[in-house]
Protein backbone atom coordinates (compact mmCIF):
# COMPACT_ATOMS: atom_id res chain seq x y z
CA UNK A 1 0.00 0.00 0.00
CA UNK A 2 1.30 3.56 -0.68
CA UNK A 3 2.35 5.63 2.46
CA UNK A 4 0.10 8.68 2.47
CA UNK A 5 1.86 11.40 3.51
CA UNK A 6 1.24 13.24 6.93
CA UNK A 7 0.74 16.30 5.77
CA UNK A 8 -1.67 15.15 3.46
CA UNK A 9 -3.55 12.90 5.83
CA UNK A 10 -3.95 15.83 8.08
CA UNK A 11 -5.29 18.43 5.48
CA UNK A 12 -7.69 15.80 4.42
CA UNK A 13 -8.95 15.26 7.78
CA UNK A 14 -9.45 18.71 8.22
CA UNK A 15 -10.98 19.04 4.59
CA UNK A 16 -13.49 16.55 5.34
CA UNK A 17 -14.56 17.92 8.39
CA UNK A 18 -14.72 21.43 6.09
CA UNK A 19 -16.37 19.59 3.26
CA UNK A 20 -13.95 19.55 1.00
CA UNK A 21 -13.95 17.62 -2.03
CA UNK A 22 -10.98 16.22 -4.39
CA UNK A 23 -8.07 16.77 -2.19
CA UNK A 24 -5.81 15.49 -4.17
CA UNK A 25 -6.57 18.61 -7.28
CA UNK A 26 -4.64 21.04 -4.91
CA UNK A 27 -1.83 22.43 -4.39
CA UNK A 28 0.15 22.11 -1.14
CA UNK A 29 3.61 22.38 0.07
CA UNK A 30 4.56 19.28 1.95
CA UNK A 31 5.97 19.37 5.47
CA UNK A 32 7.03 15.34 4.88
CA UNK A 33 9.26 16.41 1.98
CA UNK A 34 8.61 14.19 -0.38
CA UNK A 35 6.13 15.15 -3.65
CA UNK A 36 5.62 14.94 -7.50
CA UNK A 37 7.60 18.78 -7.68
CA UNK A 38 10.48 20.10 -5.86
CA UNK A 39 12.36 23.34 -5.88
CA UNK A 40 16.13 23.42 -4.54
CA UNK A 41 16.26 26.99 -3.56
CA UNK A 42 19.72 27.79 -4.98
CA UNK A 43 23.17 25.96 -7.23
CA UNK A 44 26.52 27.96 -7.36
CA UNK A 45 30.01 27.22 -8.57
CA UNK A 46 31.22 30.56 -7.99
CA UNK A 47 34.23 31.23 -5.26
CA UNK A 48 35.46 27.31 -5.81
CA UNK A 49 32.03 26.20 -4.92
CA UNK A 50 30.33 22.94 -7.05
CA UNK A 51 26.90 22.02 -5.86
CA UNK A 52 25.55 18.34 -5.81
CA UNK A 53 21.96 17.02 -6.59
CA UNK A 54 19.84 13.87 -5.65
CA UNK A 55 16.68 12.73 -6.18
CA UNK A 56 15.32 9.65 -4.54
CA UNK A 57 12.12 7.87 -5.87
CA UNK A 58 10.49 6.00 -3.17
CA UNK A 59 7.77 4.70 -4.98
CA UNK A 60 7.82 1.19 -6.68
CA UNK A 61 6.53 2.78 -9.71
CA UNK A 62 8.91 4.28 -12.69
CA UNK A 63 8.81 8.09 -13.05
CA UNK A 64 9.56 9.94 -15.78
CA UNK A 65 10.79 13.61 -14.65
CA UNK A 66 11.58 16.82 -16.19
CA UNK A 67 14.80 18.80 -14.81
CA UNK A 68 15.24 22.34 -15.37
CA UNK A 69 17.89 24.60 -14.12
CA UNK A 70 17.36 28.10 -14.11
CA UNK A 71 19.30 31.03 -13.85
CA UNK A 72 19.25 33.67 -10.63
CA UNK A 73 18.22 37.05 -12.61
CA UNK A 74 15.24 36.75 -14.11
CA UNK A 75 14.79 32.59 -14.24
CA UNK A 76 15.51 32.24 -17.87
CA UNK A 77 15.94 28.61 -18.42
CA UNK A 78 19.48 27.24 -18.95
CA UNK A 79 19.08 23.87 -19.07
CA UNK A 80 16.63 21.23 -19.12
CA UNK A 81 16.34 17.57 -19.70
CA UNK A 82 14.30 14.58 -19.27
CA UNK A 83 14.89 11.71 -16.56
CA UNK A 84 13.55 8.25 -16.27
CA UNK A 85 13.98 7.02 -13.17
CA UNK A 86 13.47 3.29 -12.06
CA UNK A 87 11.45 2.04 -8.69
CA UNK A 88 13.37 2.75 -5.43
CA UNK A 89 16.14 4.48 -7.83
CA UNK A 90 18.24 7.51 -6.97
CA UNK A 91 19.44 10.19 -9.27
CA UNK A 92 22.51 12.27 -8.59
CA UNK A 93 24.70 15.44 -10.71
CA UNK A 94 26.89 17.91 -9.83
CA UNK A 95 26.81 21.83 -11.25
CA UNK A 96 30.20 22.62 -12.35
CA UNK A 97 32.36 25.23 -13.15
CA UNK A 98 32.62 25.04 -17.37
CA UNK A 99 34.35 27.74 -18.90
CA UNK A 100 32.87 31.18 -18.21
CA UNK A 101 29.62 29.48 -17.06
CA UNK A 102 28.46 26.33 -15.41
CA UNK A 103 27.53 22.98 -16.45
CA UNK A 104 26.06 19.26 -14.88
CA UNK A 105 28.11 16.61 -14.61
CA UNK A 106 26.65 13.19 -13.90
CA UNK A 107 27.98 9.36 -13.55
CA UNK A 108 24.44 8.52 -12.34
CA UNK A 109 23.19 5.05 -14.58
CA UNK A 110 19.48 6.19 -14.36
CA UNK A 111 18.36 7.12 -18.24
CA UNK A 112 18.42 10.89 -19.30
CA UNK A 113 17.27 12.09 -22.63
CA UNK A 114 19.47 13.02 -24.14
CA UNK A 115 21.86 10.80 -22.60
CA UNK A 116 25.30 12.20 -21.28
CA UNK A 117 26.45 9.75 -18.26
CA UNK A 118 30.12 10.59 -17.69
CA UNK A 119 30.12 13.63 -19.54
CA UNK A 120 29.03 17.48 -18.36
CA UNK A 121 26.61 19.02 -20.15
CA UNK A 122 27.52 23.22 -20.31
CA UNK A 123 24.83 25.35 -19.58
CA UNK A 124 23.32 27.55 -22.32
CA UNK A 125 22.67 31.09 -22.87
CA UNK A 126 20.14 30.86 -25.48
CA UNK A 127 16.80 31.81 -23.45
CA UNK A 128 18.54 35.16 -22.24
CA UNK A 129 20.75 36.49 -25.27
CA UNK A 130 20.06 37.56 -29.01
CA UNK A 131 16.48 37.96 -29.62
CA UNK A 132 16.09 36.72 -26.71
CA UNK A 133 17.80 39.42 -24.33
CA UNK A 134 15.60 40.00 -21.24
CA UNK A 135 18.31 43.74 -20.86
CA UNK A 136 20.17 41.52 -18.11
CA UNK A 137 23.58 40.13 -19.29
CA UNK A 138 24.07 38.21 -21.61
CA UNK A 139 27.43 36.34 -21.30
CA UNK A 140 27.50 32.91 -19.82
CA UNK A 141 28.76 33.81 -16.56
CA UNK A 142 25.02 34.50 -16.02
CA UNK A 143 24.65 30.51 -15.60
CA UNK A 144 26.71 30.32 -12.61
CA UNK A 145 24.19 30.39 -9.99
CA UNK A 146 20.83 29.82 -9.88
CA UNK A 147 18.08 27.15 -8.67
CA UNK A 148 16.31 24.01 -9.90
CA UNK A 149 13.07 22.46 -10.62
CA UNK A 150 12.34 18.69 -10.92
CA UNK A 151 8.66 18.36 -12.03
CA UNK A 152 7.54 14.80 -11.95
CA UNK A 153 5.83 14.07 -15.77
CA UNK A 154 4.06 11.04 -14.68
CA UNK A 155 4.64 6.82 -13.87
CA UNK A 156 6.63 4.94 -16.19
CA UNK A 157 4.59 1.48 -16.90
CA UNK A 158 5.36 -1.58 -19.40
CA UNK A 159 1.43 -1.56 -20.84
CA UNK A 160 2.35 -1.10 -24.41
CA UNK A 161 6.09 -0.46 -25.35
CA UNK A 162 8.25 -1.79 -22.16
CA UNK A 163 9.37 0.99 -21.36
CA UNK A 164 9.19 0.60 -17.63
CA UNK A 165 11.67 -2.78 -18.11
CA UNK A 166 13.92 -0.58 -19.94
CA UNK A 167 14.50 2.14 -17.46
CA UNK A 168 14.47 -0.42 -14.74
CA UNK A 169 18.27 -1.60 -13.03
CA UNK A 170 19.23 -4.99 -13.35
CA UNK A 171 21.77 -6.35 -10.97
CA UNK A 172 25.00 -4.62 -11.72
CA UNK A 173 23.20 -1.32 -11.42
CA UNK A 174 22.69 -0.49 -14.93
CA UNK A 175 18.96 0.15 -16.81
CA UNK A 176 18.32 -2.77 -19.28
CA UNK A 177 17.93 -0.27 -21.97
CA UNK A 178 18.19 3.53 -21.80
CA UNK A 179 18.92 3.61 -25.55
CA UNK A 180 15.16 2.95 -26.12
CA UNK A 181 13.77 5.53 -23.61
CA UNK A 182 16.25 7.98 -26.38
CA UNK A 183 15.03 6.19 -29.07
CA UNK A 184 11.32 6.63 -28.33
CA UNK A 185 11.39 10.67 -29.02
CA UNK A 186 13.64 10.39 -32.08
CA UNK A 187 11.77 11.57 -35.38
CA UNK A 188 8.22 10.55 -35.94
CA UNK A 189 7.46 7.37 -38.37
CA UNK A 190 9.25 4.61 -36.68
CA UNK A 191 8.08 2.19 -34.25
CA UNK A 192 10.80 2.61 -32.13
CA UNK A 193 9.83 6.49 -31.72
CA UNK A 194 6.44 6.00 -29.78
CA UNK A 195 6.78 8.89 -27.47
CA UNK A 196 6.76 11.23 -30.35
CA UNK A 197 4.04 9.86 -32.13
CA UNK A 198 2.16 9.91 -28.70
CA UNK A 199 3.49 10.59 -25.32
CA UNK A 200 0.99 9.17 -23.20
CA UNK A 201 2.30 5.18 -24.53
CA UNK A 202 3.53 3.57 -20.85
CA UNK A 203 2.81 6.87 -18.85
CA UNK A 204 0.24 7.21 -15.98
CA UNK A 205 -1.16 9.07 -13.54
CA UNK A 206 2.01 10.84 -11.36
CA UNK A 207 1.40 10.28 -7.82
CA UNK A 208 4.67 11.98 -6.28
CA UNK A 209 7.11 10.12 -3.60
CA UNK A 210 9.96 12.16 -4.86
CA UNK A 211 12.72 13.65 -2.28
CA UNK A 212 16.00 15.15 -3.12
CA UNK A 213 18.39 17.51 -1.56
CA UNK A 214 21.14 19.83 -2.90
CA UNK A 215 24.54 20.39 -1.15
CA UNK A 216 27.02 23.08 -2.04
CA UNK A 217 30.68 22.20 -1.45
CA UNK A 218 33.92 23.44 -1.48
CA UNK A 219 36.93 21.48 -1.66
CA UNK A 220 39.74 23.88 -0.91
CA UNK A 221 38.15 25.03 2.33
CA UNK A 222 36.46 21.92 4.00
CA UNK A 223 33.24 23.57 3.63
CA UNK A 224 29.67 21.50 3.06
CA UNK A 225 26.34 23.47 3.27
CA UNK A 226 23.19 20.77 2.83
CA UNK A 227 19.65 21.62 2.41
CA UNK A 228 16.26 19.83 1.47
CA UNK A 229 14.23 20.71 -1.77
CA UNK A 230 10.95 22.32 -1.02
CA UNK A 231 8.46 19.62 -2.02
CA UNK A 232 5.01 20.10 -3.71
CA UNK A 233 1.78 17.65 -3.42
CA UNK A 234 -1.35 17.79 -5.52
CA UNK A 235 0.42 19.49 -8.85
CA UNK A 236 -1.97 16.99 -10.87
CA UNK A 237 -5.25 16.52 -10.35
CA UNK A 238 -6.36 13.05 -9.41
CA UNK A 239 -5.16 10.49 -12.28
CA UNK A 240 -3.47 13.71 -13.75
CA UNK A 241 0.04 13.66 -15.59
CA UNK A 242 1.41 15.76 -18.54
CA UNK A 243 4.56 13.91 -20.45
CA UNK A 244 6.43 16.14 -22.53
CA UNK A 245 9.54 15.78 -25.13
CA UNK A 246 12.73 17.33 -24.25
CA UNK A 247 14.11 19.77 -25.74
CA UNK A 248 10.15 21.65 -24.61
CA UNK A 249 10.07 24.16 -21.72
CA UNK A 250 7.29 21.86 -20.60
CA UNK A 251 5.54 21.09 -17.91
CA UNK A 252 6.26 24.40 -15.61
CA UNK A 253 4.89 26.02 -12.91
CA UNK A 254 2.17 27.74 -14.84
CA UNK A 255 0.60 24.04 -16.18
CA UNK A 256 -0.63 22.76 -12.58
CA UNK A 257 -2.73 20.16 -13.70
CA UNK A 258 -3.99 20.30 -10.76
CA UNK A 259 -5.74 23.56 -11.90
CA UNK A 260 -6.51 26.47 -9.99
CA UNK A 261 -6.99 25.64 -5.97
CA UNK A 262 -4.59 25.84 -3.35
CA UNK A 263 -4.57 24.26 0.02
CA UNK A 264 -2.96 25.96 3.14
CA UNK A 265 -3.29 25.75 7.09
CA UNK A 266 -3.97 28.90 8.95
CA UNK A 267 -2.73 28.98 12.59
CA UNK A 268 -4.29 31.56 14.76
CA UNK A 269 -2.22 31.39 18.10
CA UNK A 270 -1.80 29.32 20.94
CA UNK A 271 -5.37 27.55 21.72
CA UNK A 272 -7.06 27.90 18.11
CA UNK A 273 -7.21 24.61 15.78
CA UNK A 274 -5.42 24.90 12.81
CA UNK A 275 -7.56 25.19 9.37
CA UNK A 276 -7.69 24.54 5.75
CA UNK A 277 -7.68 27.59 3.25
CA UNK A 278 -9.26 26.39 0.21
CA UNK A 279 -7.94 29.53 -2.48
CA UNK A 280 -9.19 29.35 -6.37
CA UNK A 281 -7.04 31.05 -8.61
CA UNK A 282 -7.25 32.40 -12.10
CA UNK A 283 -3.76 31.00 -13.47
CA UNK A 284 -2.39 27.84 -12.15
CA UNK A 285 1.19 29.31 -11.01
CA UNK A 286 -0.93 31.44 -8.73
CA UNK A 287 -1.99 28.21 -6.85
CA UNK A 288 1.52 27.67 -6.63
CA UNK A 289 2.98 30.65 -5.37
CA UNK A 290 0.25 30.73 -3.09
CA UNK A 291 1.90 27.97 -1.11
CA UNK A 292 5.15 29.69 -0.51
CA UNK A 293 3.44 33.28 -0.17
CA UNK A 294 4.77 34.62 2.93
CA UNK A 295 4.88 38.11 5.04
CA UNK A 296 7.72 37.61 6.99
CA UNK A 297 11.02 35.66 7.13
CA UNK A 298 13.15 34.99 10.09
CA UNK A 299 16.57 33.93 10.33
CA UNK A 300 19.63 34.18 12.44
CA UNK A 301 22.81 35.57 11.85
CA UNK A 302 26.98 35.37 12.84
CA UNK A 303 29.82 38.14 11.80
CA UNK A 304 31.99 38.13 14.33
CA UNK A 305 35.24 38.81 12.55
CA UNK A 306 37.35 37.75 15.38
CA UNK A 307 36.40 34.10 14.88
CA UNK A 308 36.11 34.68 10.62
CA UNK A 309 32.06 34.24 10.89
CA UNK A 310 30.11 35.45 7.82
CA UNK A 311 26.18 34.59 7.23
CA UNK A 312 24.73 34.60 4.03
CA UNK A 313 20.84 34.11 3.55
CA UNK A 314 19.62 32.52 0.19
CA UNK A 315 15.95 35.10 -0.67
CA UNK A 316 14.43 32.98 -3.96
CA UNK A 317 11.38 33.77 -5.94
CA UNK A 318 10.47 30.40 -7.26
CA UNK A 319 7.60 31.74 -9.50
CA UNK A 320 8.61 35.68 -10.67
CA UNK A 321 8.92 35.07 -13.74
CA UNK A 322 5.29 34.04 -13.96
CA UNK A 323 4.73 37.61 -12.70
CA UNK A 324 7.54 39.71 -13.85
CA UNK A 325 9.16 38.52 -17.33
CA UNK A 326 9.42 41.60 -20.08
CA UNK A 327 8.50 38.67 -22.84
CA UNK A 328 4.91 38.25 -21.36
CA UNK A 329 4.16 41.30 -19.42
CA UNK A 330 4.43 45.27 -19.94
CA UNK A 331 3.43 45.36 -16.45
CA UNK A 332 4.20 43.14 -13.48
CA UNK A 333 1.04 41.19 -11.90
CA UNK A 334 0.82 40.98 -8.41
CA UNK A 335 2.07 40.62 -5.81
CA UNK A 336 5.55 41.79 -7.84
CA UNK A 337 6.15 45.27 -8.68
CA UNK A 338 7.80 45.41 -11.94
CA UNK A 339 8.67 43.97 -15.10
CA UNK A 340 12.08 42.79 -14.98
CA UNK A 341 14.52 45.68 -17.05
CA UNK A 342 11.01 48.49 -16.47
CA UNK A 343 13.34 50.79 -14.30
CA UNK A 344 16.88 49.46 -14.38
CA UNK A 345 18.29 47.17 -16.96
CA UNK A 346 18.44 43.94 -15.19
CA UNK A 347 16.53 44.07 -12.23
CA UNK A 348 12.92 43.63 -10.87
CA UNK A 349 12.97 45.24 -7.75
CA UNK A 350 10.69 44.68 -5.12
CA UNK A 351 10.52 47.01 -1.81
CA UNK A 352 11.20 45.06 1.62
CA UNK A 353 12.04 46.02 5.30
CA UNK A 354 14.58 45.29 7.94
CA UNK A 355 14.80 45.09 11.54
CA UNK A 356 17.35 42.80 13.59
CA UNK A 357 17.86 42.08 17.06
CA UNK A 358 21.18 40.89 18.70
CA UNK A 359 20.68 37.85 21.26
CA UNK A 360 19.77 40.40 23.98
CA UNK A 361 17.05 41.69 22.36
CA UNK A 362 18.92 45.03 21.10
CA UNK A 363 18.64 47.41 19.52
CA UNK A 364 15.41 48.08 21.07
CA UNK A 365 15.09 51.47 18.85
CA UNK A 366 16.21 50.71 15.67
CA UNK A 367 16.48 53.36 13.22
CA UNK A 368 13.17 53.91 11.50
CA UNK A 369 14.89 52.49 8.14
CA UNK A 370 17.66 50.04 8.39
CA UNK A 371 18.46 49.53 4.13
CA UNK A 372 21.09 47.50 2.16
CA UNK A 373 24.52 48.37 1.32
CA UNK A 374 25.38 50.38 -0.97
CA UNK A 375 21.62 51.41 -2.15
CA UNK A 376 20.78 50.17 -6.01
CA UNK A 377 22.04 53.47 -7.85
CA UNK A 378 18.67 55.42 -9.07
CA UNK A 379 16.64 53.94 -5.95
CA UNK A 380 15.43 55.70 -2.87
CA UNK A 381 18.42 54.37 -0.22
CA UNK A 382 16.20 54.21 2.42
CA UNK A 383 13.82 51.59 0.76
CA UNK A 384 15.70 48.28 0.88
CA UNK A 385 14.96 46.01 -2.66
CA UNK A 386 15.92 42.78 -3.60
CA UNK A 387 16.13 42.60 -7.60
CA UNK A 388 16.08 38.94 -8.62
CA UNK A 389 14.25 35.84 -8.47
CA UNK A 390 17.55 34.43 -6.74
CA UNK A 391 18.95 36.70 -4.24
CA UNK A 392 22.45 36.61 -1.98
CA UNK A 393 21.50 38.64 1.36
CA UNK A 394 24.96 39.39 3.19
CA UNK A 395 25.93 40.98 6.49
CA UNK A 396 28.53 43.59 7.14
CA UNK A 397 30.51 42.89 3.78
CA UNK A 398 31.88 45.17 1.18
CA UNK A 399 32.08 44.28 -2.62
CA UNK A 400 30.35 43.31 -5.53
CA UNK A 401 30.61 39.41 -4.38
CA UNK A 402 29.81 37.47 -1.45
CA UNK A 403 32.28 35.82 0.38
CA UNK A 404 30.17 32.62 1.31
CA UNK A 405 28.66 31.64 -1.79
CA UNK A 406 30.68 33.76 -4.35
CA UNK A 407 27.09 35.61 -5.75
CA UNK A 408 27.19 38.64 -7.62
CA UNK A 409 23.28 39.30 -6.60
CA UNK A 410 23.89 40.54 -3.49
CA UNK A 411 21.86 42.57 -0.66
CA UNK A 412 24.16 43.84 2.42
CA UNK A 413 22.64 44.37 5.48
CA UNK A 414 25.38 46.76 7.84
CA UNK A 415 25.16 45.25 11.58
CA UNK A 416 25.40 48.63 14.01
CA UNK A 417 26.49 49.09 15.89
CA UNK A 418 29.51 46.84 16.01
CA UNK A 419 29.41 45.22 18.88
CA UNK A 420 26.57 42.92 17.65
CA UNK A 421 28.12 40.09 16.55
CA UNK A 422 25.33 37.92 16.62
CA UNK A 423 21.17 37.76 16.45
CA UNK A 424 18.44 37.74 14.35
CA UNK A 425 16.73 39.79 11.39
CA UNK A 426 12.89 40.05 10.31
CA UNK A 427 12.75 40.80 6.77
CA UNK A 428 9.34 41.67 5.98
CA UNK A 429 7.75 41.54 2.34
CA UNK A 430 5.67 44.87 3.78
CA UNK A 431 7.20 48.20 2.28
CA UNK A 432 8.50 49.86 5.38
CA UNK A 433 7.83 53.69 3.82
CA UNK A 434 4.09 53.15 4.32
CA UNK A 435 3.43 51.98 0.32
CA UNK A 436 1.36 49.04 1.17
CA UNK A 437 1.86 45.64 1.02
CA UNK A 438 2.15 42.88 -1.88
CA UNK A 439 -1.22 40.81 -1.79
CA UNK A 440 -1.88 37.36 -3.63
CA UNK A 441 -5.60 37.83 -4.25
CA UNK A 442 -8.49 34.87 -5.14
CA UNK A 443 -10.39 34.73 -8.02
CA UNK A 444 -11.81 37.94 -6.91
CA UNK A 445 -14.87 36.58 -5.42
CA UNK A 446 -16.80 37.88 -2.73
CA UNK A 447 -15.19 36.18 0.68
CA UNK A 448 -12.17 35.24 -1.20
CA UNK A 449 -8.82 34.97 0.36
CA UNK A 450 -5.97 37.47 -0.20
CA UNK A 451 -2.50 36.47 0.72
CA UNK A 452 0.28 39.18 1.69
CA UNK A 453 3.75 39.35 1.20
CA UNK A 454 5.75 37.57 -1.64
CA UNK A 455 6.49 33.83 -2.77
CA UNK A 456 9.75 32.61 -1.33
CA UNK A 457 12.05 30.22 0.01
CA UNK A 458 15.56 29.99 0.91
CA UNK A 459 18.29 29.22 3.54
CA UNK A 460 20.32 30.87 5.71
CA UNK A 461 24.63 29.42 5.76
CA UNK A 462 26.83 30.52 8.18
CA UNK A 463 30.62 29.67 8.07
CA UNK A 464 33.51 29.88 10.25
CA UNK A 465 37.09 29.91 9.03
CA UNK A 466 38.55 30.28 12.45
CA UNK A 467 42.25 31.73 11.95
CA UNK A 468 42.92 31.89 15.91
CA UNK A 469 43.11 27.74 15.90
CA UNK A 470 46.16 25.52 16.99
CA UNK A 471 48.76 25.56 14.11
CA UNK A 472 48.07 23.24 11.39
CA UNK A 473 44.75 22.99 12.49
CA UNK A 474 41.99 22.81 10.26
CA UNK A 475 39.02 25.30 11.65
CA UNK A 476 36.62 25.84 8.88
CA UNK A 477 33.00 25.02 9.64
CA UNK A 478 29.53 25.89 7.94
CA UNK A 479 26.52 25.33 8.82
CA UNK A 480 22.83 25.31 7.06
CA UNK A 481 19.50 26.34 8.86
CA UNK A 482 16.20 26.56 6.71
CA UNK A 483 14.23 29.89 6.70
CA UNK A 484 11.23 30.47 9.04
CA UNK A 485 8.42 31.94 8.00
CA UNK A 486 5.29 34.13 9.04
CA UNK A 487 2.22 33.70 6.89
CA UNK A 488 -0.67 36.40 6.51
CA UNK A 489 -3.96 35.30 5.11
CA UNK A 490 -7.02 37.33 5.39
CA UNK A 491 -10.41 36.76 3.54
CA UNK A 492 -11.42 39.79 1.53
CA UNK A 493 -15.05 39.92 3.15
CA UNK A 494 -13.15 40.23 6.69
CA UNK A 495 -11.74 37.88 9.15
CA UNK A 496 -9.41 34.74 8.54
CA UNK A 497 -8.91 32.44 5.34
CA UNK A 498 -11.59 29.97 4.95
Amino acid sequence: MKRTSLTTAVIAGLAGVAGIANMAGAVNLSSDGTGSVLIYPYYTVNSNNVTLLSVVNTTGEGKAIKVRFLEAYNSREVLDFNLYMSPYDVWTAEVDPVGAGAGVTTSDNSCTVPGFVGQTVPFVNYAYAGACSDSGPTGLARTTEGYVEMIEMGTVNDNTSGSLSAITHDNTGVPASCAQVVNAWGLAGSAANYWSADPTVDIGPADGGLFGSGTVVNVGQGTVEGYNADALEGFYAAGGFDHQAPGTVKPDLNDAAAGLVAYTINTSGAGTAPSVATTTFTRPVDAVSAVFMTDNIYNEFVVNSAYGQSTEWVVTFPTKRFYVDPAAFVTALDPFDEVFGETIDGYSCTPVSISYYDREEGPRNPPPSIGFSPPLPGTDPNVPVLCWETNIVTFNQSGDQSTVLGSNRVANIDIKPDSITAGWVNLSFDDQNGNGYHNLVGTGAAGDNVFQGLPATGFSVQQTINANAAPGMLANYTALYNHKYNRVCASTAGGPCS
